[in-house]
């Protein structure tokens, strides 16, 4: 795997790490599956020098990306954009350095890894594991379970279909009982959802930042059981209790260890505002999702192993915790509805979105990675079509033709784009909007770019989201790279 180019060292004088900030739609590298087609005329060179530009002038981009970044737990730029790559050494070597390992009781870990845990269960019959990680983790993940037990990795239940989650495995292929292979179990929906991900290969490349993506089945190791709705494993004597519950993802899954008291609850719990409403990702299920949070609370669990972040160890806390983010996700969900029901245009009901001030000003609710309203535009998703109550938009001019018209309108690309820099200061939401247009309307405008360059770092600021901060970050790398390209033309 080669070593790609980035030029990192130049973010790191701001003194924060940079999470995600590669953009696998804009070059080629040499991948462990398949080498994805140019999306651009940059070379990487060019790639890596607008980049490091980009972060060096704007520091407030990357503290915004970086304060939900990591997910609640240690961050690495090694591991975040190669999370299905085998071979990548530099993601491998922070693999081992980093992984973390939490006694949670009895015969019961926690491995914390940058990014993600796996939880750990030993039975008498051989280890029972809650997710594998990614793939650079497999030297760590082994080490680890060897150090830990000599008992024969068992059974492997992967919670959801995600490169953080469920792409370890193939490196404990030969620590089952006798040497074979463990037995690997996720519900039905979690083939369906890795055939989604081979089909839009590049889609998945592009929006989750990952230089490395698998192509076809033969990159994939298949579960040996699948189920629908609940199912109880016996292992060791102890039962380990599955339910299918749609949450993140279409297939995501919660267990229940009723011997000890643990629930082991994937990603529904993030200690944060969580990921339940993501602008790149395939539909996720609030409701769902709220419901998953309180049957978890009415088990009355000791202790809670979440996926992301510490585990929660207080039962009063648990109880608390998964009862509140319940109630946000919920309250989400019937101001949508009711929004809806009542005739309001989609962009009226986003806008009108806001959690109750008790929920709202909970630390554990903060919006760091995504907000309410990202939320509440995934729950539209849920239950709408593709219009947007728009009616020019159903059957709309191209954005380009569009843009040209009002530029027209305005005087002019360029003076589109000084009225968009006027306002920056004071409503940045609008500014960004026409600075959009100008854009569109004149592409390779040196004066327009460096414009819509200096509107978008307006944009930031303490309260802009990991998911927000992202999207602004690829836009601006691919205008300051068209600028670069346009102050070297003859």
């Amino acid at each position: 795997m080669c070593q790609i180019p980035f030029a990192y060292q130049h973010l790191f004088k701001f003194g924060v790490a940079v999470t995600f900030v590669a953009s696998a739609s804009l070059a080629a590298w040499a991948h462990d599956f398949e080498e994805r087609p140019q999306a651009t005329a940059a070379t990487p060179a060019a790639m890596a020098m607008a980049r490091a530009a980009v972060a060096r002038e704007n520091p407030a981009l990357i503290r915004a990306i970086t304060r939900g970044g990591a997910f609640g737990s240690d961050f690495s730029q090694a591991i975040a954009n190669r999370m299905y790559s085998r071979t990548d050494e530099a993601a491998i070597a922070d693999s081992r350095a980093k992984l973390r390992i939490e006694p949670q009781g009895p015969r019961t870990w926690l491995l914390r890894l940058p990014f993600v845990n796996i939880a750990v269960f030993e039975t008498d019959e051989g280890l029972v594991l809650v997710d594998s990680g990614y793939a650079p983790a497999w030297p760590a993940l082994r080490d680890a379970l060897i150090s830990l037990s000599n008992k024969p990795v068992h059974t492997i239940i992967h919670t959801h279909y995600h490169a953080d989650h469920a792409w370890g495995a193939w490196t404990l292929m030969d620590m089952g009982p006798e040497g074979g292979r463990p037995r690997i179990v996720t519900t039905e929906a979690f083939l369906d959802q890795i055939d989604q991900d081979l089909q839009s290969h590049g889609l998945v490349a592009r929006n989750n930042q990952q230089l490395t993506v698998p192509r076809d089945w033969a990159d994939v190791l298949r579960p040996s059981l699948t189920f629908s709705d609940k199912t109880t494993l016996t292992i060791g004597g102890e039962q380990f209790s599955l339910t299918h519950a749609r949450g993140e993802t279409e297939d995501q899954l919660w267990v229940w260890v009723p011997s000890r008291l643990v629930v082991a609850s994937a990603d529904y719990f993030q200690g944060f505002m969580p990921n339940a409403g993501n602008g790149k990702r395939r539909q996720r299920y609030p409701q769902d999702w709220a419901t998953a949070l309180r049957q978890m609370a009415d088990l009355q669990p000791q202790r809670l192993l979440s996926m992301h972040g510490a585990a929660l160890t207080e039962p009063a806390q648990i109880q608390e915790k998964l009862r509140a983010l319940a109630a946000a996700l919920d309250s989400i969900a019937t101001q949508v509805l009711d929004g809806l029901n009542a005739g309001l245009r989609v962009d009226q009901v986003v806008d009108g979105v806001a959690l109750p001030p008790a929920l709202a000003q909970r630390h554990d609710l903060r919006e760091d990675y995504g907000s309410a309203k990202d939320i509440a535009r995934m729950i539209v998703k849920q239950y709408t079509g593709w219009w947007d109550d728009i009616p020019s938009h159903w059957n709309p001019a191209p954005m380009a033709t569009q843009a040209k018209a009002i530029a027209e309108l305005a005087g002019g690309a360029q003076a589109l784009m000084a009225r968009a820099k006027d306002l920056s200061a004071t409503d940045p939401a609008t500014a960004a909007a026409l600075a959009d247009w100008a854009w569109l309307a004149a592409p390779t405008d040196p004066q327009v770019l460096q414009g819509a360059l200096d509107v978008y770092a307006a944009r930031v600021n303490d309260k802009t989201t990991t998911q927000e901060a992202l999207v602004y970050l690829e836009h601006m790398v691919r205008l300051k790279v068209q600028l670069q390209m346009q102050h070297i033309k003859p």
